[in-house]
């Protein structure tokens, strides 16, 4: 997604005059990443993300952009309803939380998911003071230094508490980044906390008083130009309904799916075509010579073309680590199926210890994911520490998943087809210290005029932050090339 963004950013200012050519060159033979969507007999079945952020806003322009705006779809308020798995039992997330932090107090001290003590020690986050970090961001220190930071688990439980963390943190933001909390960047993956805690002190008034400034705004439906009613949001045919509208809007000569690059190098190596900053050796041999680069790879595969170029980026990127995962789709009559399905889905504690770290009810979710009479639900499987369920062959991943449903839900009929889809380290982390860590790559990199980098593994892993990471780098190269272009592009 990050590479189309960037194609679209350069095809906008070609298109506004900019005298330049641009190719994208993708070695997996389908473009848009992890974005996939399968469509059979009624059925739309996400491979990778099944929705994106409406407070991320650039696919939603983007859409309007392509002319796609009126297939943007939001989530079945009706039924906004998640739960947590604990100690065999669905609990239902109490009415009001956001992201870990509760905002109402009644649904939150009648919820049985925490211990009255656990509540207790919620309570005190109204009267505990700043953390060292929050209070660094108060004070504008932290711009200035971007290795400051915690871990995500630190936060909470200094904030919150064991037990929120344990029950409610840690299975949430595994669903999210398939991540250790005891080991995520609180910096890189939820600022939004720190920023509350430095600006209200309490995380629990912060997100009080956020709650009601977003109440007010009042959005407008996103067919008409607005955001999303819903906090997540995807399209009438599944999120590629985005791919293929701006895939098909840009030049099929420039796309070269199935091609990838094996090697960059500077551009005078010799065999290489004469004129330009960097050469690129292509997949079936041949050699092109440009003027800029942009790199839009996952970490370790950008380690490995700028291991030539500049070695002490390549050793910072092999620092980012990933972890494999993987999403199990089934479909169901809905008569075989006793669970009312009224809600989003649940996700799984690590103390658990099970194979299945979420499962989301697609049709309850989204409308139009299943035709009427049926039901389609989706398990994630693998989580960093533990991906060996991600690993399994698509039976036996198929057969733990059954279980899992048949155990927590019930759902002991067969399936009516099963979809497996793996992403072999798919999903990067940012651990702590993230940010000060990409600062130093993107320092390193900026000593080399027409190179940039963009993709998940550095400012966002989302469909909306790889598509303004792609645009962002595009205008970085059009500008190190003398270039100017025209508009934001990807939204950005």
């Amino acid at each position: 997604m990050a590479g189309l963004g960037a194609a679209w950013a350069l095809e906008g200012a070609r298109r506004g005059g900019a005298a330049l050519e641009w190719d994208l060159y993708e070695r997996e033979p389908r473009l848009g990443g992890k974005v996939l969507t399968v469509r059979h007999d009624g059925f739309v079945v996400e491979g990778g993300p099944d929705s994106a952020l409406a407070e991320k806003p650039w696919p939603i322009r983007l859409a309007h952009e392509l002319g796609i705006g009126d297939r943007l779809l939001d989530a079945n308020e009706d039924v906004r309803r998640s739960f947590v798995l604990w100690r065999g039992r669905l609990h239902e997330l109490p009415e009001g939380l956001v992201l870990t932090v509760p905002t109402r107090l009644l649904p939150f001290a009648l919820s049985r998911l925490l211990s009255w003590r656990g509540k207790a020690r919620v309570g005190l986050d109204l009267v505990l003071p700043r953390g060292a970090v929050a209070r660094a961001f108060r004070d504008g220190r932290a711009a200035a230094d971007p290795g400051l930071d915690e871990s995500l688990a630190a936060f909470v439980r200094r904030r919150l508490g064991d037990e929120v963390l344990e029950r409610i943190a840690e299975p949430i933001v595994a669903g999210v980044h398939a991540g250790d909390p005891e080991r995520m960047s609180l910096r890189a993956t939820f600022p939004l906390f720190l920023e509350l805690e430095a600006r209200h002190r309490s995380a629990v008034l912060g997100m009080v008083a956020r709650r009601r400034a977003r109440q007010r705004a009042a959005p407008r439906p996103a067919a008409t130009g607005g955001q999303p009613r819903s906090y997540f949001y995807s399209f009438a045919g599944g999120l590629q309904d985005l791919v293929e509208a701006l895939v098909a809007a840009l030049p099929a000569a420039r796309l070269h799916a199935g091609l990838g690059v094996a090697r960059l190098a500077p551009g005078g190596e010799a065999g290489a075509p004469p004129g330009g900053r960097y050469a690129l050796t292509l997949d079936d041999g041949r050699l092109t010579v440009v003027d800029a680069v942009v790199v839009a790879t996952p970490a370790f595969a950008a380690a490995g073309l700028l291991r030539p170029l500049v070695p002490a980026a390549a050793s910072l990127l092999d620092r980012i680590g990933y972890v494999t995962t993987a999403t199990v789709s089934l479909a169901w009559r809905a008569a075989d199926v006793p669970h009312d399905l009224r809600g989003f889905g649940y996700v799984v504690p690590r103390v658990e210890r099970r194979p299945v770290m979420a499962t989301t009810w697609s049709s309850s979710k989204f409308a139009g994911r299943a035709p009427a009479g049926h039901v389609l639900l989706r398990s994630f499987l693998g989580r960093a520490g533990a991906e060996g369920p991600a690993e399994l062959d698509d039976e036996e991943m198929v057969g733990v998943v059954r279980r899992e449903l048949r155990e927590t839900m019930g759902v002991a009929a067969p399936p009516l087809f099963a979809h497996v889809f793996r992403w072999p380290r798919g999903m990067p982390q940012y651990e702590v210290g993230h940010l000060g860590l990409v600062a130093r790559v993107e320092a390193e990199v900026a000593r080399l005029p027409g190179l940039a980098l963009a993709g998940g593994a550095y400012h966002g892993i989302g469909i909306g932050d790889c598509l303004r990471e792609g645009a962002a780098a595009a205008r970085r190269v059009l500008e190190a090339a003398g270039a100017v272009a025209s508009g934001d592009g990807a939204g950005g």
